[in-house]
């Protein structure tokens, strides 16, 4: 008797000990506010996240302009779904250094999880996060933003003739860079919806709002997600207890000789300890192929590898 509830005690320790590390590291990343604070503005700032979201971001839009017939593409407005195929990531990733310094990327993050852990442990029904947008705005209307409309500008690829005819009939602005005298004029189309994009960019963007909006829509509470992570909060802290407590039970059925004690408690803490690692060791092939297609693949994919690292590497 006593050895089958020795072995039952064994399987029960393998499988609980890498379950039981994973969520105590896993709670140990995300409930650490300065760390996670670090990881994520560290990627947004410096991985292609936002880069590659403006190019997706840019892209869509221009699309569904087309697809509701907001913009009379081919036939008095640039072609911007076209002209947003050229600029490659490199040139996306000099947008963004123009239009989005990091200063207000980092105000942005800070003032996000702020109101996010703030809230998770008050009684308001949402995070309180509310977003400056006026200064980004202000700051946009400067050269700086004239500067990213001649980057885009400046991928266009040069005008033919056959362009220039072809625009003289239809009046139809084609994808292309223009030569004057209707260079100034396509340059200034391209500033005009820089100024209505911002125009439309409200002052404040209040989280809670558009959080209230998506709670509406599909049903979950965000008082119910509050408390499941509160749950998992308090699942992980305590989680490392329950291998310590199984561990302790061998040790009480071990401790009459070494060859028990051997088998009973270092065969189980050798197994469970390689199953600890395998997180580790396989994380990166299943993060690679979960991650390796999508438009937005190339910013997901470095700052999820950023908390990854911080997960299964504790320090």
């Amino acid at each position: 008797m006593r050895k089958f509830i020795a072995f039952l005690l064994v399987l029960f320790f393998v499988f609980t000990l890498p379950i039981a590390l994973l969520m105590f590291n896993v709670g140990r990343v995300i409930f650490d506010a300065p760390l996670v604070k670090r990881v994520v503005t560290r990627e947004v700032t410096e991985s292609d996240l936002i880069p590659a979201t403006l190019r997706w971001f840019a892209q869509r839009r221009a699309q569904e302009r087309v697809l509701t017939g907001e913009a009379k593409t081919a036939i008095t407005e640039p072609d911007t779904l076209k002209a947003l195929q050229f600029p490659t990531l490199d040139n996306w990733r000099q947008i963004k250094s123009i239009v989005l310094p990091n200063r207000f990327l980092e105000t942005w993050v800070s003032v996000t999880l702020d109101g996010v852990y703030a809230w998770i442990d008050t009684k308001d029904p949402l995070p309180n996060v509310v977003l400056d947008l006026k200064p980004w705005k202000d700051y946009n209307r400067s050269p700086y933003g004239h500067q990213a409309i001649q980057i885009v500008y400046g991928s266009l690829p040069p005008c033919q003739q056959a362009d220039i005819d072809d625009f003289l009939k239809r009046l139809k602005a084609a994808p292309r860079m223009f030569p004057a005298p209707w260079r100034a004029d396509q340059n200034q189309d391209y500033l005009d919806e820089r100024d209505k994009i911002i125009d439309t960019a409200p002052n404040f963007f209040a989280l809670t709002q558009e959080l209230s909006r998506v709670e509406k829509q599909s049903g979950v509470g965000a008082e119910n997600i509050k408390q499941q992570i509160r749950l998992f909060r308090t699942l992980a802290q305590f989680s490392i207890i329950v291998p310590f407590v199984v561990l302790l039970l061998l040790v009480l059925l071990a401790w009459r000789s070494r060859f028990d004690f051997a088998r009973w408690l270092g065969v189980p803490m050798l197994v469970g300890g390689i199953l600890s690692l395998l997180p580790t060791l396989v994380y990166q092939p299943i993060v690679n192929t979960a991650l390796i297609a999508g438009p937005m693949s190339e910013g997901i994919f470095s700052i999820t590898w950023g908390n990854l690292f911080a997960i299964v590497n504790p320090t």
